[in-house]
């Protein structure tokens, strides 16, 4: 679930007043639309349901493909020091 140190998708339910990926994805959508000059709103109603529920899916696929594939991340150490918010579990340094 949300609450900023968890990747979260989102849902019709909680859209709008969740932190989610799905509203992130939203908004980039309409900011890359402003860029192209268009500027009539986003759907309404059932369009925007159905935009939606794409952008929830589309969070979702990205997280799970993030879960799914954890070896894809790499952390890169210089000068000999890391800093971290998460869960680091092993470091292996090369020289």
């Amino acid at each position: 679930m949300p609450g900023g140190n968890k990747l979260y998708g989102g849902t019709l339910v909680d859209f709008d007043t969740v932190d989610n990926m799905a509203k992130e994805i939203e908004k980039a959508f309409a900011a890359v639309r402003l860029s192209a000059g268009i500027t009539d709103p986003l759907p309404s109603g059932d369009n925007a349901r159905d935009m939606r529920m794409m952008f929830i899916a589309i969070a979702s696929g990205v997280i799970n493909h993030l879960k799914n594939n954890p070896g894809a991340f790499a952390v890169e150490v210089q000068d000999g020091g890391i800093t971290s918010d998460g869960n680091v579990t092993s470091i292996t340094v090369g020289t």
